[in-house]
């Protein structure tokens, strides 16, 4: 699916909620976070050949495996939380999508723990080194 028919879905999905906001607010914002799920779907096969492309590129320039798995999931976190977040504000949940976005932060901070030590031994044999 191309770029123009994923606008004109999310377009279409937004205009049909507007107009049932008016009578029906429920069923409003399960078309939109229905319709972000099937365009999430959509996104699914590209995010596989980016995915592809990065192990590639990685193996290429030797980085280590655990590196990139905290990348790809770094940034998976980021995108879930950033969608889980909008969908609270737009139900007027502010809290709620401030909880979330909290939430998402701490998971990536959790997920870099891995690197900073790596990163930290690195600085201490540099040091070691420069003795």
């Amino acid at each position: 699916m191309d770029m123009i028919s994923v606008c004109v879905l999310g377009v279409f999905s937004v205009i049909c909620a507007a107009g049932l906001r008016k009578y029906t607010p429920e069923i409003a914002s399960l078309l939109l976070v229905s319709s972000v799920v099937f365009l999430a779907l959509l996104l699914m096969p590209l995010a596989q050949s980016v995915i592809t492309q990065m192990i590639g590129l990685s193996d290429a320039a030797l980085i280590e495996d655990g590196y990139l798995q905290a990348l790809i999931k770094a940034v998976g976190i980021c995108y879930i939380t950033q969608l889980t977040a909008d969908i609270c504000r737009e139900n007027g949940a502010q809290s709620t999508a401030t909880q979330v976005e909290l939430c998402g932060k701490t998971a990536i901070l959790l997920t870099a723990c891995p690197l900073y030590s790596d990163l930290l031994s690195l600085v201490s044999k540099f040091l070691e080194i420069g003795q």
